[in-house]
């Protein structure tokens, strides 16, 4: 059984984890060896996590009130255990909305629940 519900409210805790920088929620839905890939390159582990959490002190993050938005979202069993995520999202913020991006994300379940393994993420091609 894939618990796709399940890992529908972990994503929601994971993005809300993220646009409030709370790193260390971010650790605990993320896997050790979680990297995100992105325009601005390869990001992962501790470093990462320290990025955001400058970025936060330094005021450079996401206003409170933000949140994120999935225009599109498919689910799809990779391996047992294993799901990808992928579909089209942005972040909506008190000043505005982000460009929307287009997203893949690979999910695993284990016994202590869903664990966020990859994301990589770019702006949606206009048309």
């Amino acid at each position: 059984m894939l618990h796709l519900e399940e890992l529908r409210a972990t994503r929601t805790q994971w993005y809300e984890a993220y646009v409030a920088g709370d790193t260390q929620r971010l650790a605990e839905l993320e896997d050790a060896s979680f990297f995100v890939v992105s325009e601005a390159g390869i990001e992962a582990g501790a470093e990462r996590l320290a990025g955001i959490a400058s970025a936060v002190r330094a005021g450079r993050w996401f206003p409170a009130g933000s949140r994120t938005l999935d225009a599109q979202l498919e689910l799809q069993a990779v391996s047992d255990g294993i799901v990808s995520a992928r579909g089209l999202g942005r972040i909506a913020t008190p000043r505005g909305e982000h460009p929307p991006v287009l997203f893949t994300e690979l999910w695993q379940r284990s016994a202590q629940g869903w664990r966020a393994l990859h994301l990589h993420y770019h702006p949606q091609p206009r048309p």
